[in-house]
């Protein structure tokens, strides 16, 4: 019965932490810069096309993680803004081809982000 309880006690945080719902803003799947030239059709298939080439960042937890970290590591006061971060991964070649189009990573997860939440 105490096996049991521990095997309890350690499995349902972990399954909520892999599992359950991620609070975040959502402004983090707004990529604004693209947002003046793509339609929302667009941007979904720009961010469905990227969750195909990268299988690891196929849900929201992985993709609001890797652009919090991004936008921390920028200091960046408000999250939503990455512009920063999107002209530095420029700057050092953080790129990637989706779909015909450079983007930059940060872009790109974006795009992802919204294609993921779009649904909901």
């Amino acid at each position: 019965m105490i096996g049991t309880a521990g095997i309890a006690a350690v499995s349902i945080p972990t399954a909520y932490y892999f599992l359950g719902d991620i609070d975040y803003d959502r402004s983090l799947a707004d990529p604004q810069l693209l947002s003046l030239i793509w339609d929302t059709e667009t941007i979904k298939k720009i961010g469905n096309q990227y969750r195909l080439q990268m299988p690891s960042e196929n849900s929201e937890r992985p993709l609001v993680k890797s652009l919090k970290a991004a936008a921390s590591e920028a200091s960046l006061a408000n999250s939503s803004n990455l512009e920063e971060v999107i002209k530095k991964d420029f700057e050092t070649g953080d790129t990637i081809i989706v779909d015909g189009w450079i983007l930059s990573r940060t872009e790109a997860r974006q795009c992802a982000l919204f294609s993921l939440i779009e649904h909901k």
